[in-house]
């Protein structure tokens, strides 16, 4: 998004409270918001404003950022494809690499199928909206990502938050649903805000045992939970029982891509 207008405009008076702290953040130090790098030198090094630091923020979690096998793979495929598809895959069609990846997705998770979106926040917005509509009902974790807030308020299913990681809890409120319409509890593998782990396995069992079927965000244990790098959901061992999983490679896989 691009601004010109720098004039007061109601438009922007609600936003006046988070300027005013903004304000007060600059007066202490280095602005938090849209720190500039002047250089990144490593999976964990980076110089700013000529100094060294180190990037205790980063989710590159297997540094594979500087991998020299995944560096050579992103740069024949530049070679090869150009360097964007310039459109959807609707309009434009869909590469081969695409149907090749969304099969070996499918294959290591053992999931039925697969399809690739541009981020995981976007697969997060496509899919649990498209899951869930009129007449539906969505029981999500009070303490989940912004992109689940945010998919539940692009449809028109009804959105119940329950207790964070609380197995009672989110029984008792699939029980006060009426016996109309579908049921799908989204939960995280492992939660980006606290760094806890969900009781999956608890979840699981409560889902499934109330006509609900559970969606779980492995954004953050993709690559470091499991014996095969598969998530919470490997390591608790339920991932044959689980309906969706939703994932990105801007962590661990150090690239772009939801899934």
């Amino acid at each position: 998004m691009l601004t010109k207008t720098k004039q007061n405009k109601p438009l922007f008076d609600k936003f006046a409270a988070i300027t005013e702290r903004h304000e007060m953040a600059k007066l202490v130090g280095q602005s938090p918001i849209g720190v500039p790098f002047d250089k990144i030198l490593s999976p964990t090094r980076a110089l700013f404003q000529d100094r060294e630091i180190v990037l205790v923020g980063t989710n590159n979690y297997l540094g594979l950022t500087f991998n020299e096998q995944v560096r050579r793979s992103m740069i024949d495929s530049i070679e090869t494809l150009g360097s964007a598809t310039t459109g959807s895959r609707q309009a434009n069609g869909t590469y081969g690499d695409h149907a090749r990846l969304e099969q070996e997705l499918k294959t290591f998770f053992e999931m039925q199928s697969a399809i690739v979106f541009t981020t995981g926040y976007q697969t997060n917005l496509g899919a649990i909206s498209a899951l869930a509509g009129g007449g539906d009902h969505i029981l999500i974790d009070a303490d989940s990502h912004a992109c689940i807030y945010d998919a539940c308020r692009l449809t028109d299913a009804a959105t119940h938050r329950f207790r964070h990681n609380d197995p009672e809890n989110l029984e008792k409120r699939l029980k006060r649903l009426p016996e109309t319409g579908g049921r799908l509890v989204v939960v995280e593998g492992m939660y980006s805000m606290f760094g806890d782990v969900a009781p999956l396995a608890e979840m699981t069992e409560v889902a499934h045992a109330n006509n609900a079927m559970i969606f779980v965000d492995e954004a953050h244990s993709v690559g470091c939970f499991g014996n095969k790098g598969r998530g919470i959901a490997e390591a608790q061992g339920v991932l044959q029982d689980v309906d969706f999983i939703s994932g990105t490679f801007s962590k661990s896989l150090a690239s772009f891509v939801g899934f």
